[in-house]
């Protein structure tokens, strides 16, 4: 769709990625002059009536919403079989992205990234809209740190649609609250299940629950208690983890009701040192009041069992004289009791300490080399976590948790984080691009420009490329040199110039119309012998070759005056000085000069560009004509009269 016009208003300039469900493009608004981003529905969704009708309605509504955190929605329309939602453009990168560069983010930057996730979620519910396919890959981050949330319209309008005639599963299922996977109607806390897994995977660098198939990660999410945050990345706080934990609860009634108590919750985290720590103190003195209360009823409890038991003793009485032998038998298995507990509690550490190992160093290893690593150094290597890198080849351990000779207890998991080598793209299709359009293209790709070489083509417009080198299509590693041919517009026809001398003017100019050329300067020169009106000599000389409507410049013979015959004897003089312009390394200099004894070569040679040269030209008559050619073309072209 790249250079067509949307609703004669959208000019598409370049694709910018696409989705299960629509293609998104960077296009450039010429009614308002602005880069704006256009998400286009593929075809097999716009061919159902049903569901355009309510994306249509649900994107206009998603276009209500105006908030700094979520992507603006400037306009929806069709043209032909298009349709397409009009959307503000963030420069940045997706969160998945920003994800897979460092790993896991540090736990202050997770947290204000969710903050305004769920700031803008806050604002969408509010007015009764719920996302319900919030993931990382619908977050954008900008250069300056601001989230915006995308794909509203979208979400909503999928809700609507009747899965059961698309086979299409909405949502992502990494992401999927345990409700959207009943297939139940989803609220607020839907959302905010899943901007909990969205902070989880941040923390961790991974999502809380994996499998071979879709269906057995959506099971996960309704049976399998996730694996705590800090087990993966002891860094997190403890508190922060707890925000995750019951942002992730199964039963919708235990998370938080809604996107604003999250945030609370997540202030003193995202904004450490400032007027949230009020909040963060709260919570504390309400912790420590539950303690309290706990502990007063504990005593309570134990004051009761004490008072029944003293009563208990004071009202029995001894009813025979067996009762002293049998407290004596009772203090003696006390006591044996007591110094087995002793002995137990005196061999407990022992028998519960775990031997510590160092964790092996794992950097640059092969999967199957850490393997053997992991099994010689008594650790237990975890499923591992896959992400691009420029420099470590595929297959290849990045880096790993905990980190190498960390001291661990015996049998403890490793995380280890493995190259899948550099990050591939599809190669644009440049041709009829002019250079700097294609150089933008490239840097947006992330790949670079090569050696750049001309040709002549009869297909595409001069300046602009003909063609490029990976070809269009393929898949390449960001970073890969990529080469351009720029067009010189049709080739021109050459053709060889004929033989002028001998003819007269009139001739010439009759033969040079056939041929394609036309007549350039002429001037006039004695010439002993020669016939007068005659020309007796050309440039381009006869023989060579010239594209075709050159120009040929004539010298014409004129009549000689014999009472000049005294210029044969008479010597002219003059100094050339000439400084080599820009150009080829090395370029033929020639001095022709025309005195009284004709026209001729005076010098010749090869010169590079800057050189300067300077030549005393001697030769005959009352004045001479020096013509300087560079490189065949004339540079200077002076008549000297007699010094």
């Amino acid at each position: 769709m790249v250079g067509e016009v949307l609703g004669k208003r959208y000019k598409i300039l370049s694709k910018i990625g696409s989705g299960g469900m629509a293609e998104v493009y960077k296009a450039y608004c010429q009614t308002l002059h602005r880069i704006v981003a256009i998400k286009v529905l593929m075809p097999q969704f716009a061919s159902n009536e049903e569901f355009v009708e309510r994306f249509r309605r649900e994107a206009q509504a998603a276009a209500r919403l105006s908030h700094p955190n979520i992507v603006s929605i400037y306009d929806v329309g069709k043209d032909e079989e298009h349709y397409y939602i009009v959307m503000e453009y963030v420069r940045g990168t997706s969160l998945k992205e920003a994800i897979k560069k460092s790993g896991y983010l540090p736990p202050q930057r997770a947290a204000r990234i969710a903050w305004q996730i769920l700031a803008a979620l806050q604002h969408a519910h509010e007015n009764g809209i719920i996302h319900r396919d919030i993931k990382p890959h619908n977050v954008m981050v900008t250069t300056d740190e601001r989230v915006k949330v995308t794909d509203f319209g979208i979400a909503r309008a999928l809700h609507g649609s009747n899965l059961t005639d698309t086979g299409t599963i909405i949502g992502t299922v990494n992401y999927f609250s345990p409700e959207q996977v009943r297939g139940e109607a989803v609220e607020a806390q839907s959302d905010i299940y899943s901007t909990g897994v969205v902070l989880y995977e941040m923390l961790t660098g991974t999502v809380p629950f994996k499998g071979e198939s879709s269906i057995s990660i959506a099971l996960q999410h309704l049976n399998t208690s996730v694996t705590p945050p800090t087990e993966l990345n002891p860094e997190i706080p403890k508190n922060l983890e707890r925000v995750v934990l019951k942002a992730m609860e199964k039963n919708p009634s235990r998370r938080y009701q809604d996107a604003r108590q999250m945030m609370r919750a997540l202030e003193p985290y995202a904004f450490p040192g400032n007027e949230y720590d009020t909040v963060n103190n709260d919570v504390h003195l309400a912790n420590e009041t539950t303690i309290t209360d706990l502990a007063r009823d504990d005593l309570s409890s134990q004051s009761d069992s004490l008072d029944f038991v003293e009563e208990t003793q004071v009202g029995r009485k001894p009813k025979n004289s067996n009762a002293r032998r049998t407290v004596f038998v009772t203090l003696y298995i006390l006591l044996a009791l007591l110094a087995v507990a002793a002995g137990i509690m005196f061999m407990l550490p022992q028998l519960l300490y775990v031997e510590e190992v160092r964790v092996p160093d794992f950097a640059g290893k092969t999967l199957e080399e850490a393997e053997s690593l992991a099994a010689k150094a008594h650790v237990r290597l975890d499923a591992p976590d896959f992400r691009h890198d420029d420099t470590i080849p595929a297959n290849r351990v990045i880096s790993q948790r905990p980190a190498a000779y960390e001291k661990v207890k015996m049998n403890s998991k490793v995380t280890l984080i493995v190259s899948l080598g550099k990050e591939t793209v599809e190669m644009p299709d440049l041709v009829g691009m002019d250079l700097r359009e294609a150089l933008l293209e490239l840097e947006r790709l992330e790949l670079e420009l090569g050696p750049q070489t001309r040709m002549h083509s009869d297909e595409v417009e001069i300046d602009k490329v003909a063609s490029q080198s990976p070809e269009a299509g393929v898949q390449v590693e960001k970073g890969t040199l990529v080469e351009i041919v720029l067009s010189d517009g049709p080739e021109p026809l050459i053709i060889t110039v004929q033989d002028f001398r001998g003819m007269n003017i009139a001739e010439a100019e009759s033969l040079l119309g056939i041929s394609g050329l036309v007549k350039g300067r002429v001037t006039e020169e004695a010439r002993e012998g020669a016939e007068p009106g005659t020309i007796i000599s050309q440039m381009p000389e006869p023989g060579e070759f010239v594209r075709l409507g050159s120009g040929v410049d004539f010298v014409v013979a004129k009549g000689q005056d014999t009472s000049s015959l005294l210029d044969a004897i008479t010597p002219i003089s003059s100094l050339v000085t000439i400084v080599v312009p820009p150009g080829a390394d090395s370029q033929e200099v020639k001095i022709r000069i025309n005195d009284y004894y004709g026209e001729r070569d005076y010098y010749v040679g090869m010169h590079s560009p800057g050189e300067r040269i300077e030549k005393q030209i001697n030769a005959w008559g009352r004045q001479m004509r020096i013509r300087v050619y560079i490189g065949g073309v004339l540079y200077r072209d002076e008549t000297v009269p007699k010094g």
